[in-house]
């Protein structure tokens, strides 16, 4: 996984995206190019990025975000907006959809298949 500059975002934001060899995942997995994620500076903080289907759902039924606007509008679907963390909890669990928009980024969705979100049920 590389960081750049976003190319769809504000310029203070940063641009997870992985290496051609990595990005074996499906098309809707990317927000530009190989980008997956990114992050917004603070005091906004938010995180954008990529999910697949069952994820996004458990992921806003439980609060941790929702969809983003041009998702609601019907593009790039698998877009989500992650509330900024305020704490160590938050943090933890963004972090974890981060990784598991990198996992479907490269094509990897065997750890999304169990269905066992309960890292994502607040503590």
């Amino acid at each position: 996984m590389n960081v750049k500059q976003s190319r769809m975002a504000a310029p203070d934001s940063l641009a997870l995206y992985l290496p051609d060899e990595y990005a074996g995942g499906p098309p809707e997995a990317f927000i530009d190019g190989h980008e997956f994620c990114h992050l917004h500076a603070l005091p906004e903080g938010g995180i954008h990025l990529t999910l697949p289907k069952v994820l996004r759902e458990v992921m806003v039924d439980l609060g941790w975000g929702e969809r983003h606007p041009i998702a609601k509008a019907g593009i790039l679907t698998t877009l989500v907006t992650v509330y900024a963390p305020r704490d160590p909890l938050e943090l933890e669990i963004a972090l974890n959809l981060i990784g598991q928009s990198c996992q479907f980024a490269q094509g990897n969705l065997r750890p999304l298949q169990g269905g066992d979100y309960s890292w994502l049920e607040a503590q």
